[in-house]
């Protein structure tokens, strides 16, 4: 029996141990030393004298699959500890619209700008391949989603979901290859893995299989919303706007005041020099401002 398979066998309640053995036709010792690997792989199996189980909310296909209300996530690969989930759906070439990778443990998980991805057991991380057609706003409309699911926080410019408190909750990372677009998520559920980090329960209680389910369903529907309305969805929770930034680009350093969003969803900021248009970067905000500019509305069309 294949570790996926006895993986397929187990749910959020304990399965005895007599079942089991029924079921697989193997000795109980071989299969505590098979339950014992998928731990080690990273899967948040349980095993006690009662039996074995998944820990509750374990996004495993047979607890997530039946809370799915749409296409996306149909195709779904879960694994335990990998390099990084965006490698592994760029590796999968026949990876249907929508398909999806999860992994619980990522060793080489990454962010932005090749940036490091903390990784630890307990939260989300996964991959969305998302064909060809897609616009420019999904960065937008991927936040509006996650913020949508997770009921918490406040959106920063281009890619980040941040606690009330402003701690980094969660983060997008959009790769095109050629006319292909994968889309990674990470989202700090059970562990905050850094002191500017933030983990969802400090909040609200989910689990993880709820709360992806959630998040797949709400952007679906964002995926074909339009572009006015995904505006002002973003700009409803944003962090961003009627700040004063530093935004850092591979070039430059840019600081003002930002005033809106441009047409395709880059930030428009005031600047000493005048208004930029800034399509890329990292965003530090600072004290809100009163803005009242000409420009505003800038991202309505």
């Amino acid at each position: 029996m294949t570790s996926e398979q006895l993986l397929s066998l187990l749910s959020e309640t304990w399965t005895s141990w007599s079942e089991l053995c029924r079921v697989t036709k193997t000795p109980q010792a071989e299969l505590a030393r098979a339950l014992r690997e998928l731990q080690v792989q990273g899967f948040p199996v349980m095993v006690e004298e009662p039996g074995a189980r998944l820990a509750p909310g374990t996004p495993a296909p047979q607890i997530l699959l039946p809370l799915l209300r749409g296409k996306l996530g149909r195709s779904y690969r879960y694994l335990g500890t990998v390099p990084s989930t965006q490698d592994v759906l760029r590796a999968w070439s026949e990876a249907p619209a929508g398909a999806l990778v999860l992994a619980e443990r990522q060793t080489k998980g990454r962010g932005r700008m090749g940036r490091v991805w903390e990784s630890p057991p307990g939260n989300l991380y996964f991959s969305l391949f998302l064909g060809e057609d897609v616009d420019d706003l999904l960065p937008l409309r991927v936040g509006v989603a996650l913020v949508e699911a997770t009921q918490v926080g406040y959106l920063k410019w281009p890619n980040d979901l941040l606690a009330p408190d402003g701690r980094k909750l969660g983060g997008i990372l959009v790769e095109r290859v050629g006319t292909r677009v994968f889309l990674g998520v990470g989202v700090n559920v059970e562990i905050a893995p850094l002191p500017t980090a933030a983990a969802l329960r400090e909040f609200r209680s989910v689990q993880r299989a709820t709360l992806l389910a959630d998040f797949l369903w709400s952007l679906e529907s964002w995926l074909s919303e339009k572009r006015s309305v995904v505006f002002a969805a973003w700009k409803k929770h944003s962090i961003t706007l009627g700040r004063r930034v530093v935004i850092q680009t591979a070039r430059e350093r840019i600081e003002g005041l930002a005033l809106d969003l441009g047409l395709n969803g880059e930030l428009l900021v005031s600047t000493q020099r005048g208004l930029r248009r800034v399509t890329t970067g990292d965003v530090e905000l600072g004290a809100a401002q009163d803005v009242e500019d000409p420009q505003i509305g800038q991202g309505q069309a």
